[in-house]
């Protein structure tokens, strides 16, 4: 074991060599580990710390346990620290400051897990073990992709193994939120070879048409690794991204390995084999097993593309770009190169087809309120979908991302947005692992298509039907199907008078019985600590959440369902004054794209004051950020700023209600 930090750290990484070379030195020895001491000593006479060693090899082991203490000097040193002093001087001294010891290494040996969906298919999910103490396996300072240290679980296929000694586990399986954890209790004894789970499907969104995809996962950066290599490769990302039940991950290259991940870029969607990196490095640590392929592996697609996130522009906010032919902004060699805000490079997105907008929008856009829509003007000092607001009414942005952080901050843009007739997406994403560690589609998005997006262009189908058809964006844990006005799912609905429309949908949620039990101390309750998650939804202890139809942002009808897995048919008129946008929704676990009915050939123009709070904003950003654009960009900046102000003027001119 190369080097163990605090495993609850976010910042956590396991020290491993900084390259493939030392793959010789890791396969020699037995045992290297380095135990993290607090920044000072107690002044007890004596100190404990318990250690946890894992060996590679079985059988009785010699080693020692090396020690110094280091002492602050006065006057305090710049250019060696005080451990490193410490250290310096206990190897130049005779005396030991080591003890010595001998371990007793356990043998165990590979376990094979016949994981498998509800119908018999052979499938990836995520594995949790835990022994009777409650350590995981493998264990997290061992690990190396697909294994990842900053998991407690591993993905595993139908047939691999993971290498257990004997005794009680308890084994946790699930694939995504569309399934029910499967937990089994096992006692590995001396004959056992493999371990049946037969996973627990409540829900089958694909069954109905609707499709699901992250828009926003990464290869490298975050808490991936740096060393031994730079991020990992598609053979990994493809197996987190099957063992969540994900058709499409969109792996966002970006500023954190940039130059290398780039090489996996091709402009098409892809689903390799999900092999193991370098196999001499799995070696030397170990891992022998080998992968195999399932029944469904093919219905799980990746897709590279460009999140502009360490980039000049980053400021006005990160941009995401899905469907690039080309990753290469015009004229540039370095990161550096790029434009310094961001409606340069939304136009050159464009032009190549590609959907482009802004990822985890609600980032520095709390303003102290739950209120939906709010009229308070955010400060715009961080790195959500800031510049949308005046790229969307130049007609350069199509979405914002989230389902991240809490709905009123990253709901209020988009709900004004849409009040003065704007038709902004909006999606569910992850930003795995930087966000979010869990794991992809933590935050996802279902659209709703004729077929399955399959083969080179399944990101281009899959886009196509979010920018036409139904879809909705959550946690996973509930859905809305077939959400219509007067029978029909379109995205645009056209009557000549005012009056009732019919709003009818499909909604089914999944809760446990109870809320969960409280967290350990420091520890958040749920996967996502301040966003989106149904059991925020939960209504006391009972199992039941509300929904609401959302009429021009306010929720006008309110209901309750049992989350029991049980699908709820919605069937309601509501009436029309006005042309309007309709949504469903239940906060904090999903939403849905809005439908727009006009009434009389007029175009939503819903509230002025949306239309003002959008011109204030626009105020706002050119004061925040304004100073981190470069001189030679700035007027065609102000002029950009300028020209989105006039057109949320002239659309709250146009509107009939406040």
């Amino acid at each position: 074991m190369f080097g163990l930090v605090d495993q609850q750290s976010h910042a956590a990484r396991t020290v491993l060599p900084d390259a493939l070379t030392s793959v010789p030195r890791i396969r020699d020895s037995w045992l290297q580990a380095k135990v993290a001491a607090p920044d000072g000593l107690s002044g007890l006479e004596v100190e404990y710390k318990v250690v946890s060693l894992y060996s590679r090899e079985a059988g009785s082991r010699s080693g020692a346990l090396w020690l110094c203490v280091a002492e602050e000097p006065i006057p305090e040193r710049l250019s060696r620290t005080p451990e490193q002093r410490a250290a310096g001087k206990a190897m130049l001294e005779p005396r030991e400051y080591a003890a010595s010891f001998q371990f007793d290494c356990v043998a165990s040996r590979d376990i094979r897990f016949d994981v498998r969906e509800p119908d018999g298919r052979s499938c990836v999910a995520a594995i949790t073990v835990r022994d009777d103490q409650g350590r995981s396996y493998p264990s997290t300072g061992m690990r190396l992709a697909p294994d990842m240290f900053f998991h407690e679980h591993v993905y595993r296929a139908t047939g691999e193994v993971i290498r257990l000694p004997l005794g009680q586990f308890e084994i946790t399986a699930v694939r995504g939120p569309e399934y029910r954890p499967v937990r089994v209790d096992v006692d590995i004894a001396a004959d056992t070879e493999a371990v049946d789970v037969r996973l627990d499907r409540w829900v089958d969104p694909a069954g109905r048409g609707y499709y699901s995809g992250d828009p926003h996962i990464h290869a490298g950066g975050c808490s991936h690794y740096n060393v031994p290599t730079e991020g990992v490769t598609p053979e990994t990302m493809i197996r987190h991204v099957r063992g969540e039940g994900l058709w499409l991950g969109s792996v966002l290259t970006w500023g954190p390995c940039y130059y290398h991940q780039k090489q996996f870029f091709s402009g098409e969607s892809i689903s390799p084999p999900a092999l193991l990196e370098h196999p001499d490095m799995q070696q030397a640590q170990g891992m022998t097993w080998s992968p195999q392929p399932t029944d469904v592996d093919h219905q799980s697609m990746l897709r590279y593309d460009v999140e502009v996130s360490g980039f000049p522009s980053s400021h006005s906010g990160h941009v995401i770009l899905l469907g690039l032919s080309d990753q290469n902004y015009p004229g540039t060699t370095w990161i550096e190169d790029w434009p310094s805000w961001n409606l340069p490079i939304m136009r050159w997105g464009h032009s190549q087809g590609a959907l482009v907008g802004y990822a985890h929008c609600g980032l520095g856009l709390s303003v102290g309120t739950d209120e939906l829509p709010n009229h308070v003007v955010p400060a715009f000092q961080s790195i959500g979908s800031n510049e949308i607001i005046v790229d969307v009414p130049l007609g350069a942005a199509d979405f914002q991302c989230g389902a991240e952080i809490a709905p009123a901050a990253e709901l209020n843009i988009w709900y004004h947005l849409l009040n003065v007739g704007y038709r902004t997406l909006m999606l569910g994403e992850t930003d795995y692992p930087c966000i979010y560690d869990d794991g992809p589609g933590v935050g996802r998005t279902y659209v709703r298509l004729p077929e399955p997006p399959q083969g080179p262009r399944a990101l281009e189908a899959w886009t196509a039907g979010l920018q036409d058809g139904p879809s909705y964006f959550g946690d996973g844990r509930s859905h809305v199907f077939d959400f219509a006005v007067d029978g029909d799912v379109g995205r645009e609905r056209a009557t000549d008078t005012p009056g009732p429309v019919r709003v009818t949908a499909t909604v089914v949620a999944w809760l446990p019985d109870g809320p969960p039990p409280p967290p350990a101390q420091g520890r958040p309750a749920y996967s996502a600590p301040v966003g989106w998650h149904l059991e925020r939804a939960r209504v006391g202890d009972t199992r039941t959440v509300p929904v609401e139809l959302v009429l021009n942002g306010v929720a006008v009808v309110r209901w309750e369902i049992v989350a029991d897995g049980t699908e709820h048919e919605v069937a309601l008129e509501i009436g029309l004054e006005r042309s309007s946008w309709i949504a469903l929704r239940i906060l904090p676990s999903v939403h849905t794209q809005p439908i727009f009915v006009e009434i009389g050939g007029r175009p939503v123009r819903a509230s002025r004051r949306s239309a003002q709070w959008l011109h204030d904003s626009v105020d706002a950003l050119w004061k925040a950020k304004s100073g981190f654009i470069r001189d030679s960009e700035r007027t065609a900046a102000r002029e950009a700023y300028d020209a989105a102000r006039a057109a949320y003027l002239a659309r709250r001119d146009e509107c009939e209600d406040d």
